[in-house]
Protein backbone atom coordinates (compact mmCIF):
# COMPACT_ATOMS: atom_id res chain seq x y z
CA UNK A 1 0.00 0.00 0.00
CA UNK A 2 0.88 3.37 -0.80
CA UNK A 3 -0.12 6.74 1.49
CA UNK A 4 -0.08 10.26 0.33
CA UNK A 5 0.13 12.18 3.34
CA UNK A 6 1.41 15.61 4.80
CA UNK A 7 3.58 14.57 8.36
CA UNK A 8 0.80 18.05 10.28
CA UNK A 9 -1.85 16.31 8.70
CA UNK A 10 -4.31 15.52 11.59
CA UNK A 11 -6.64 13.64 8.70
CA UNK A 12 -3.59 11.34 7.85
CA UNK A 13 -2.07 10.77 10.78
CA UNK A 14 -5.25 9.34 12.16
CA UNK A 15 -4.53 6.87 9.20
CA UNK A 16 -1.25 6.14 10.07
CA UNK A 17 -2.55 5.67 13.69
CA UNK A 18 -4.68 3.27 11.98
CA UNK A 19 -2.31 1.65 10.40
CA UNK A 20 -0.02 0.59 13.30
CA UNK A 21 -3.02 -0.50 15.15
CA UNK A 22 -3.88 -3.10 12.58
CA UNK A 23 -0.17 -3.90 12.10
CA UNK A 24 -0.21 -2.67 8.76
CA UNK A 25 2.30 -1.35 6.96
CA UNK A 26 2.50 1.29 3.59
CA UNK A 27 4.78 3.23 1.80
CA UNK A 28 4.59 6.77 3.01
CA UNK A 29 5.16 9.89 0.18
CA UNK A 30 4.66 13.33 1.44
CA UNK A 31 4.19 15.84 -1.19
CA UNK A 32 5.34 18.79 0.40
CA UNK A 33 8.69 17.47 1.70
CA UNK A 34 8.88 15.64 -2.10
CA UNK A 35 7.07 18.03 -4.13
CA UNK A 36 7.24 16.14 -7.51
CA UNK A 37 4.85 13.74 -5.82
CA UNK A 38 2.42 16.31 -5.84
CA UNK A 39 0.45 15.53 -9.66
CA UNK A 40 0.49 12.18 -8.63
CA UNK A 41 -1.92 12.78 -5.76
CA UNK A 42 -3.76 15.36 -7.50
CA UNK A 43 -4.60 12.83 -10.44
CA UNK A 44 -5.65 10.18 -7.71
CA UNK A 45 -7.99 12.83 -5.51
CA UNK A 46 -10.30 15.04 -7.21
CA UNK A 47 -10.49 16.90 -4.21
CA UNK A 48 -6.28 17.56 -4.13
CA UNK A 49 -6.24 16.65 -0.77
CA UNK A 50 -4.58 14.10 1.85
CA UNK A 51 -4.56 11.34 2.86
CA UNK A 52 -4.72 9.19 0.15
CA UNK A 53 -4.43 5.47 0.34
CA UNK A 54 -3.32 3.26 -2.96
CA UNK A 55 -3.69 0.05 -2.76
CA UNK A 56 -3.64 -2.45 -5.70
CA UNK A 57 -5.83 -1.03 -7.99
CA UNK A 58 -7.89 0.77 -5.24
CA UNK A 59 -7.37 4.71 -4.73
CA UNK A 60 -9.15 5.75 -1.66
CA UNK A 61 -9.13 9.62 -1.17
CA UNK A 62 -10.47 11.10 2.54
CA UNK A 63 -9.10 9.41 5.79
CA UNK A 64 -12.41 8.32 7.11
CA UNK A 65 -13.09 6.53 3.65
CA UNK A 66 -9.80 4.65 4.04
CA UNK A 67 -10.58 3.90 7.87
CA UNK A 68 -13.86 2.21 7.07
CA UNK A 69 -12.01 0.26 3.94
CA UNK A 70 -9.13 -0.84 5.84
CA UNK A 71 -11.97 -1.79 8.91
CA UNK A 72 -13.05 -3.94 6.25
CA UNK A 73 -10.81 -5.37 4.71
CA UNK A 74 -8.29 -6.17 7.92
CA UNK A 75 -11.40 -6.21 11.06
CA UNK A 76 -9.33 -7.27 13.33
CA UNK A 77 -8.15 -5.62 15.34
CA UNK A 78 -10.98 -3.48 15.43
CA UNK A 79 -11.24 0.14 15.11
CA UNK A 80 -14.90 0.89 15.60
CA UNK A 81 -16.92 -0.15 18.78
CA UNK A 82 -20.41 -2.24 18.36
CA UNK A 83 -23.56 -0.52 19.97
CA UNK A 84 -23.66 3.05 21.27
CA UNK A 85 -20.11 2.94 21.72
CA UNK A 86 -20.14 3.26 17.66
CA UNK A 87 -22.17 5.98 18.08
CA UNK A 88 -20.85 7.99 20.28
CA UNK A 89 -17.42 7.56 18.34
CA UNK A 90 -19.00 8.91 14.80
CA UNK A 91 -20.31 11.95 17.10
CA UNK A 92 -16.56 12.76 18.19
CA UNK A 93 -15.38 12.70 15.12
CA UNK A 94 -18.28 14.70 13.43
CA UNK A 95 -17.71 17.45 16.45
CA UNK A 96 -13.77 17.35 15.68
CA UNK A 97 -14.26 17.54 12.07
CA UNK A 98 -15.94 20.50 12.54
CA UNK A 99 -13.52 22.42 14.37
CA UNK A 100 -10.75 21.55 12.44
CA UNK A 101 -12.41 22.13 9.01
CA UNK A 102 -13.67 25.94 10.52
CA UNK A 103 -10.17 26.60 11.48
CA UNK A 104 -8.72 24.71 8.44
CA UNK A 105 -11.18 27.11 6.37
CA UNK A 106 -10.89 30.13 7.71
CA UNK A 107 -7.39 30.09 8.53
CA UNK A 108 -5.76 28.90 5.72
CA UNK A 109 -8.07 28.51 1.96
CA UNK A 110 -10.26 31.59 2.69
CA UNK A 111 -7.67 33.94 4.49
CA UNK A 112 -7.18 36.04 1.80
CA UNK A 113 -10.18 37.64 2.76
CA UNK A 114 -9.78 38.35 5.88
CA UNK A 115 -9.13 42.49 4.74
CA UNK A 116 -13.00 41.89 4.01
CA UNK A 117 -15.24 44.17 6.18
CA UNK A 118 -17.60 41.23 6.57
CA UNK A 119 -14.76 38.76 8.00
CA UNK A 120 -14.67 39.71 11.55
CA UNK A 121 -18.79 39.12 12.09
CA UNK A 122 -18.22 35.44 9.82
CA UNK A 123 -14.64 34.77 12.38
CA UNK A 124 -17.01 35.82 15.40
CA UNK A 125 -19.74 32.76 13.97
CA UNK A 126 -17.37 30.25 12.86
CA UNK A 127 -14.64 30.25 15.66
CA UNK A 128 -17.47 30.10 18.04
CA UNK A 129 -18.86 26.82 16.14
CA UNK A 130 -15.27 25.95 16.33
CA UNK A 131 -14.91 26.52 19.96
CA UNK A 132 -18.17 24.75 21.08
CA UNK A 133 -17.57 21.75 18.91
CA UNK A 134 -13.85 21.30 20.72
CA UNK A 135 -16.20 22.15 24.36
CA UNK A 136 -18.59 19.27 23.60
CA UNK A 137 -15.51 16.81 22.78
CA UNK A 138 -14.12 17.94 26.72
CA UNK A 139 -17.51 18.02 28.19
CA UNK A 140 -17.58 14.33 26.67
CA UNK A 141 -14.02 13.14 27.49
CA UNK A 142 -14.27 14.28 31.07
CA UNK A 143 -17.68 12.24 31.36
CA UNK A 144 -15.82 8.96 29.91
CA UNK A 145 -12.92 9.53 32.67
CA UNK A 146 -9.03 9.17 32.84
CA UNK A 147 -7.55 5.68 32.14
CA UNK A 148 -10.00 4.32 29.74
CA UNK A 149 -10.92 4.19 26.03
CA UNK A 150 -13.33 6.82 24.77
CA UNK A 151 -15.60 4.48 23.37
CA UNK A 152 -15.97 0.78 23.78
CA UNK A 153 -13.25 -1.55 25.40
CA UNK A 154 -9.90 -0.42 23.58
CA UNK A 155 -8.38 1.90 21.88
CA UNK A 156 -9.89 3.03 18.56
CA UNK A 157 -11.71 5.28 16.20
CA UNK A 158 -12.79 8.16 18.93
CA UNK A 159 -9.48 7.74 20.40
CA UNK A 160 -7.73 8.34 17.04
CA UNK A 161 -9.58 11.16 16.18
CA UNK A 162 -9.75 12.92 19.56
CA UNK A 163 -6.05 12.43 19.85
CA UNK A 164 -4.87 13.90 16.51
CA UNK A 165 -6.86 16.73 16.58
CA UNK A 166 -5.30 17.68 19.99
CA UNK A 167 -2.14 17.26 19.05
CA UNK A 168 -2.42 19.40 15.66
CA UNK A 169 -4.07 21.98 17.66
CA UNK A 170 -1.17 22.11 20.31
CA UNK A 171 1.50 22.18 17.67
CA UNK A 172 0.07 25.23 15.84
CA UNK A 173 1.25 27.74 18.24
CA UNK A 174 5.00 26.32 18.10
CA UNK A 175 4.78 25.98 14.23
CA UNK A 176 3.37 29.93 13.93
CA UNK A 177 6.61 30.64 15.33
CA UNK A 178 8.58 30.65 12.34
CA UNK A 179 5.16 29.44 9.13
CA UNK A 180 2.91 31.49 8.11
CA UNK A 181 0.09 29.55 7.68
CA UNK A 182 -0.08 28.13 11.07
CA UNK A 183 -0.18 31.36 12.68
CA UNK A 184 -2.91 32.42 10.47
CA UNK A 185 -4.57 29.73 11.91
CA UNK A 186 -3.86 30.72 15.46
CA UNK A 187 -5.03 34.70 14.96
CA UNK A 188 -8.63 33.34 14.70
CA UNK A 189 -8.71 33.48 18.29
CA UNK A 190 -9.62 30.12 19.56
CA UNK A 191 -8.26 28.08 22.75
CA UNK A 192 -8.04 24.51 23.59
CA UNK A 193 -9.86 23.07 26.00
CA UNK A 194 -7.04 22.29 28.75
CA UNK A 195 -8.86 19.08 30.00
CA UNK A 196 -7.95 17.56 26.38
CA UNK A 197 -4.18 17.69 26.42
CA UNK A 198 -4.58 16.57 30.12
CA UNK A 199 -6.33 13.33 28.16
CA UNK A 200 -3.95 13.35 25.77
CA UNK A 201 -0.93 13.32 28.43
CA UNK A 202 -1.91 9.45 29.02
CA UNK A 203 -1.65 8.31 25.69
CA UNK A 204 1.56 10.30 24.08
CA UNK A 205 3.45 6.90 25.55
CA UNK A 206 1.72 4.58 23.19
CA UNK A 207 4.07 2.54 20.88
CA UNK A 208 1.75 3.12 17.97
CA UNK A 209 2.16 6.96 18.80
CA UNK A 210 5.55 7.65 19.28
CA UNK A 211 5.97 5.25 16.13
CA UNK A 212 4.28 7.59 13.94
CA UNK A 213 5.01 10.44 15.63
Amino acid sequence: MILYHFSNSPFARRVRLVLAHKGLSAELRDPRTHPERLPEVQALSPMHTVPVLVDGERTIPDSTAIVHYLERKHPEPAVFPQGQGGALAFELAALADSAIGVLADLGLRYYALHGDPSFPKVREDMVGRAQRSLSRIASLVLARGNGVPLCGESWGWADIVVYTTVTWLEGLPVRAVTLPLPRQIVSLGWTLPPELSEWADQHRARPDVIAVG
